[in-house]
């Protein structure tokens, strides 16, 4: 290793320098009903199907087993990456429902038409919210893609609008472009891997998802989440998207000077932009230092096409490495391969604490379902003994300056994996820069070799879906809603309805205001009751496990007009909401389910009755105290009704009891 090329990856980077440039594809789950059924009305529903859109943990009722095999796009040619994917060899599981999946996710049966709600809330998002042009036809394509995560081997996506010089969104004072807008299917969810076994459940398959393209203007990593807030922000503020985990995907596209566009996949942590953006600037700017020294070196794309995998398990019959052993019982070999000239290389960090061993081992991982790779500039370690490495050298003839990567696997997955890594390296050598790829997110802020950047050739049209034209009417339909600013809206909240400034953000924020000004509007109750209602205790109610999705517009409707009419306290609310979300089907809310938990409001008599009694019985503690009493004395009557009666109406009554007794 030359002296002038360090081991270890900066920790710190000069991103203006570098000429560090971020894009950002913001996607969110769109809310809304394929129908007027009630789980299509509650849940929202698929883009081309009224199945709902409800995410489940429960044990699927079915399970359907599936091989892919990639196909030419519109251009005639197959996309690169169905290619890659197709190599692997990979079975696919698919796990579905019988009451909330249907033949059109399992890709048995054709495609209904488009969800027009969901289509609706999709262009006035891109017009009224980001000044986007929208498109007079929309087309509906298919998007190729082969990793297992669609079952009819594509995503259905569309353009619906492109930006103007005015497409503009405005992040801490730096105006960044918003590129277009696309409406598409969300993926099935991934729920296992096993070698070459994948499974993915069918629930979230299909729900439809609104896609904001940001400009490649993006210019430092604080900025990609300042870009990311912002956005999530403006599409909440709508009422028109789903929110909650697993419903926002954020993909990066960064790059450098000499570099190329890297795409990081499926970034679900919006605290973590920050550290994919700095760790892929870090890798791009060492890959092409690594690259550099494999010329160096004369490394051609010629000599690691002709390296040849051998079958070194022999030398292994008799190893320590407890894993190695394990592999070997199931009928697992030891396949190496020789490195020419690449001594030292492998523990090169690309990223800290990401060395290219890591990525070759990644690599191994995606081709071929392996567990990795281990390698010569970490060996002998877990287990393999110096003399097994010396026989390796030996089986494989390396030379001082050589090095080895061995895979430890049933034999045939070994043997592709290897490929895969010489395909790769012969790519990194031939690229007058870097290879565009897409990159899959760790929890840890680094990322992995995913895939290569698909090209032209993996879109074709969607031959079930007629095209949409704009008609005159939709548009103008567009162009009547008005979308209230956050900012504007947190201030409103403070004036009109007397909230906090907390509570008014939190709200102006929250996904459910426009029924938070609904159930204010339409009902004699406390706004910020209301709000801590929707803010607080529901979502109180869900991290304690409960089924919070069962609660509907008309059950708090229902709630919040008993406590107006004074049938129920607000203490009700709670022990209320519990029974919806406990109940197996529709929970009706009226007299017999109040009487039946014990909420039924005290009646007035009663009330001013047991103040008086509890204030008789403690006259001493009010000669004594006074006003000072009121806690006290709040607490004894509150206790004895149960939460029967408002806090508000006692508190007005024991504070007139205390004023007659002390006269």
């Amino acid at each position: 290793m030359p002296a002038e090329l360090d081991n270890k990856a900066p920790t710190e980077f000069d991103f203006k320098k570098e000429g560090l440039m971020v894009g950002l594809e913001f996607h969110q789950q769109i809310d809304a009903p394929y129908d007027d059924t009630k789980l299509s009305q509650r849940y929202g529903s698929k883009l081309f199907c009224p199945c709902p859109a409800y995410l489940r943990e429960d044990e699927p009722h079915y399970r359907v087993r599936r091989k892919f095999r990639a196909v030419s796009g519109e251009t005639g040619d197959i996309d690169i990456t169905a290619q890659f994917e197709k190599n692997k060899q990979n079975e696919t599981i698919y796990e579905g429902y019988h009451d909330t999946t249907c033949l059109i996710e399992l890709d048995e049966e054709p495609i209904l038409p488009i969800n027009a709600e969901a289509l609706f809330r999709t262009l006035a998002i891109a017009k009224q919210l980001f000044n986007l042009v929208l498109v007079d036809e929309i087309l509906i394509n298919r998007k190729t893609i082969i990793d297992g995560s669609n079952t009819s081997g594509f995503q259905r996506t569309a353009q619906v609008a492109y930006g103007s010089d005015s497409s503009l969104i405005d992040v801490n004072g730096h105006l960044i472009s918003i590129y277009q807008a696309n409406l598409e299917e969300d993926s099935a969810k991934n729920s296992g891997t096993a070698g070459n076994i994948r499974k993915f459940r069918l629930d979230r398959l299909g729900i439809p998802l609104i896609e904001i393209a940001t400009g490649p203007d993006i210019r430092s990593p604080e900025e990609t989440l300042a870009t990311a807030s912002r956005i999530g922000e403006l599409l909440r503020t709508t009422g028109f998207v789903k929110r909650g985990q697993g419903t926002i995907r954020q993909d990066l596209n960064v790059s450098i000077k000499r570099g190329t566009r890297i795409e990081i996949k499926g970034v679900s942590e919006l605290d973590l932009l920050p550290k994919y953006v700095t760790n892929e600037a870090t890798r791009q700017f060492r890959m092409l230092q690594f690259v550099d020294e494999l010329r160096i070196r004369k490394i051609t794309p010629r000599k690691i096409y002709g390296l040849k995998a051998h079958n070194l398990t022999a030398i292994f019959k008799k190893t320590d490495a407890k894993f190695v052993k394990s592999s070997l019982k199931k009928g697992g070999s030891v396949v190496g391969v020789k490195l020419p000239n690449m001594k030292g290389l492998l523990s090169f960090e690309l990223q800290v604490d990401y060395r290219v061993g890591t990525e070759m081992s990644e690599i191994a991982k995606v081709t071929a379902g392996v567990g990795g790779i281990l390698h010569s500039d970490e060996l002998p370690k877990y287990g393999i003994s110096e003399n097994e490495v010396i026989a390796v050298n030996k089986a494989l003839k390396l030379k001082d300056a050589d090095a080895f990567i061995l895979v430890i696997a049933d034999k045939n997955l070994a043997f592709l994996a290897v490929e895969g890594i010489k395909y790769t390296m012969k790519m990194w050598i031939e690229s007058e820069s870097l290879i565009p790829e897409v990159r899959a997110p760790r929890g840890d802020g680094t990322t992995g070799f995913l895939r290569p950047l698909p090209g032209k050739a993996r879109m074709y049209p969607e031959t079930d879906a007629k095209p949409v034209v704009l008609t005159k009417s939709l548009r103008q339909k567009i162009d009547q809603v008005e979308f209230e600013m956050p900012e504007q809206r947190m201030k409103r909240y403070q004036t009109k309805f007397k909230l906090s400034k907390d509570l008014a953000d939190q709200l102006s924020l929250h996904p459910q205001n426009a029924l938070f000004e609904e159930l204010v509007t339409n009902h004699e109750v406390s706004a910020i009751l209301v709000a801590t209602t929707l803010l607080s205790t529901i979502v109180d109610l869900r991290r304690q496990g409960y089924e919070v999705e069962k609660i509907t517009p008309d059950n708090l409707n229902k709630i919040f007009s008993l406590i107006s009419s004074s049938e129920i306290t607000s203490d009700a609310i709670e022990p209320i909401l519990i029974k919806v979300s406990e109940s197996v089907g529709e929970l009706l809310i009226d007299t017999s389910l109040i009487e039946s938990l014990g909420l039924t409001a005290v009646d007035p008599s009663e009330l001013e009755s047991t103040v008086k009694q509890v204030c008789d019985e403690n006259s001493e503690l009010i000669q004594e105290r006074g006003m000072g009493a009121m806690g006290s004395l709040m607490r004894l009557v509150m206790d004895q009704l149960g939460g029967k009666a408002d806090g508000k109406t006692v508190s007005q009554l024991v504070r007139k009891q205390i004023q007659a007794v002390s006269k």
